[in-house]
């Protein structure tokens, strides 16, 4: 792969959306970040149950699936309000950057 190369992956892709408003480039409100920590452990603990490790396979599989049910429940968000399925993408999110899966 040559330098400079990024990989456009739903992961990237999301990261970077996530990126734009702020709760994954710095501090966060303490509340946010618990939520986020329990979330993330929940990520992690679905893919370990299924006999998987945390890779970017596995987190992107799990990506998939997870917003294919919020597509299936009618899920969309517009509201300025952290919901539960918003606090679970951005903890993916946090998760392939924390993993090094994306920048």
């Amino acid at each position: 792969m040559r330098s400079g190369f990024e990989a456009q992956g739903p992961l990237a892709r999301l990261s970077r959306e996530f990126d734009v408003f702020g709760p994954l480039s710095g501090s966060t409100e303490p509340w946010l970040t618990a939520e986020l920590d329990q979330h993330a452990a929940a990520v992690r603990d679905s893919i370990a149950s299924g006999g998987a490790s945390l890779t970017l396979r596995s987190l992107t599989s799990y990506l998939r699936g997870f917003v294919d049910g919020c597509r299936e429940r009618g899920w969309h968000s517009t509201s300025a309000e952290y919901d539960w399925e918003t606090v679970r993408l951005l903890a993916i999110c946090r998760l392939a950057k924390e993993s090094g899966f994306v920048r």
